[in-house]
């Protein structure tokens, strides 16, 4: 093996890696957080998530990043586990781009020559540059990185000789051991598109035959589901049910190429030769498309059934809001991320502003610190990156959920504070309304999807002034009560406790839930 050529060859492939993710970052910033709005917006059924996780793959070039956004979808609430499996599999799809392109531009067009270029006045914008034009810059010297890498790829390929043969042998098992190979190719470099790019330059020099290639092609999508079960490890159950359906989607969909390798190269093998392709790297790029499209037709009308397999296998047990807030979910992006943090919240404010609810109505009821929970979603707010997260949308719902974090904290701090019952002394009136008052905005709020009527939070709003005049008035005739031996000191002083509790409970409960309604993003201003 020549020295020269080996050095070209890893020099090239890092052009390409740098290229790939330079490429993949402008894209994912150029189109900031809209296009994961589009893929939460665009998926209703079975076949919408399947070609809108093909679609938003092909846009932002790596079907990692899709992935992570889809186990952040989950963890979030804003799709189901089964809609996740079809943007899963559509995500395979559309890795299949990357070889076409590395196919026509490499090896057809051959825009290496105006790679250079590209290099220069993308690193300029990018450097220079701030914002969309930034990205632009990105984009640019992606492009100019990855055919420059194809460039050197191909040159150090050609001073290397490949003995496959001596090495899996030509009988039935060598598809196999190839397979092996691509699966280690893509785990080695953390890219599937790098690995089809190196197979791609392989084949063009001669180094292995076409069924080889498509062998180590189907290796390599194995290998993508490596991502999948390095973001299971420590995750939450959402996390671990998502990467675990793509780990046994990508295994099953591997052996299924295998044993089908024949009749799926000769179709490709077709479609190269309808494209006047003497080399075959189009026939291997259209071979890449029709094994994972075969793939997920085949999965297709079973997508429902295997959600439901793969939830019986990974466990049963319920997940709270606040325990899904994984780190998978902060590099989900961020409108991903401040939407569990929302949600996380939410839950929380349920259980805090119930026990304020029970205790204003004089139930019972033993309050939970929510300190904990609370402490929770701060530390996943801090950890969400803000260049990930559009300003002029976004940044008020932050600064709302930090408002409601800390009257939730408040609230908190009411109920375990909370005053004993005052025997002896009538309740006033507007107790019973502001109870009233955060049950209906506890029934409003449970479906955390729709905005609730604005008449919710008019009536919380109404009791707590309601519940602030009783105080001035109660507190005055409980001492003119005391004055004149109407009442025992107990009482007075008790009844006292209860009007400036159930004051500062449901004036924090109510800019709780007010602020909650500011941070969701969803609901029309008042």
């Amino acid at each position: 093996m020549d020295a020269a050529a080996t050095v070209e060859l890893l020099g090239g492939l890092g052009l390409f890696l740098l290229g790939i993710h330079h490429l993949t970052e402008g894209l994912k910033s150029l189109a900031g957080d809209s296009m994961r709005r589009a893929l939460q917006g665009l998926v209703s059924g079975r076949l919408s998530a399947v070609v809108s996780g093909a679609i938003f793959t092909v846009g932002i070039q790596s079907s990692t990043a899709t992935i992570l956004t889809v186990i952040g979808f989950v963890s979030a609430g804003l799709v189901t586990f089964s809609q996740a499996i079809g943007i899963t599999i559509g995500a395979t799809l559309g890795t299949t781009s990357t070889p076409w392109m590395v196919a026509v531009f490499g090896f057809r067009i051959r825009i290496a020559d105006f790679s250079l270029p590209l290099l220069g006045v993308g690193a300029l914008l990018w450097i220079v540059a701030s914002g969309k034009w930034r990205s632009l810059g990105a984009i640019l010297a992606g492009f100019g990185l990855l055919f420059t890498g194809i460039e050197y790829l191909q040159e150090g390929m050609a001073g290397i000789s490949w003995d496959l043969e001596a090495f899996a042998g030509t009988g039935a098992g060598a598809r196999w051991i190839l397979a092996g190979v691509g699966i280690v190719m893509t785990i080695v470099m953390q890219s599937s598109s790098a690995a089809a790019a190196t197979t791609l330059v392989a084949l063009d020099a001669g180094s292995l035959t076409f069924e080889q290639g498509c062998a180590m092609v189907v290796g390599q999508s194995i290998g993508t589901a490596a991502t999948s079960a390095l973001a299971a490890l420590g995750g939450g159950l959402a996390v671990r049910r998502t990467a675990l359906a793509h780990v046994v989607f990508s295994m099953i969909v591997g052996v299924l190429g295998l044993i089908f390798l024949g009749p799926l190269t000769a179709a490709a093998d077709r479609v190269g030769e309808a494209l006047g392709n003497p080399n075959g790297v189009l026939a291997l790029a259209a071979f890449s498309t029709l094994f994972k499209l075969a793939g997920v037709v085949a999965f297709y009308p079973w997508l429902d059934a295997y959600a439901r397999f793969i939830v019986r296998i990974s466990g049963s047990g319920g997940e709270s809001a606040v325990g899904r807030l994984d780190p998978t979910v902060a590099q989900a992006g961020g409108s991903v991320a401040l939407e569990a943090a929302w949600r996380a919240t939410l839950e929380v404010a349920h259980a805090a502003v119930d026990a304020v609810r029970g205790r204003i109505a004089g139930e019972p009821i033993r309050a939970v610190s929510s300190a904990e929970g609370v402490q929770q979603v701060e530390q996943f707010v801090e950890s969400i990156s803000l260049d990930t997260i559009d300003p002029r949308e976004m940044e008020s719902r932050m600064v709302r959920l930090c408002h409601a974090l800390n009257h939730l904290a408040e609230v908190d701090d009411d109920l375990q504070h909370a005053p004993l019952p005052a025997d002896g002394w009538e309740r006033p009136a507007a107790f019973e309304a502001g109870a009233r008052a955060l049950t209906g905005w506890l029934e409003a709020t449970r479906a955390s999807n729709a905005p609730p009527d604005p008449a919710v939070f008019e009536a919380l709003a109404l009791a707590s002034r309601q519940v602030g005049e009783a105080r001035k008035v109660g507190r005055d005739r409980l001492l003119e009560d005391l004055a004149l031996q109407r009442v025992p000191a107990a009482t007075a002083r008790a009844g006292i406790e209860a009007l400036v509790w159930v004051d500062s409970a449901l004036h924090h409960a109510y800019r709780l839930a007010e602020s909650l309604r500011l941070a969701s993003g969803r609901e029309s201003r008042r």
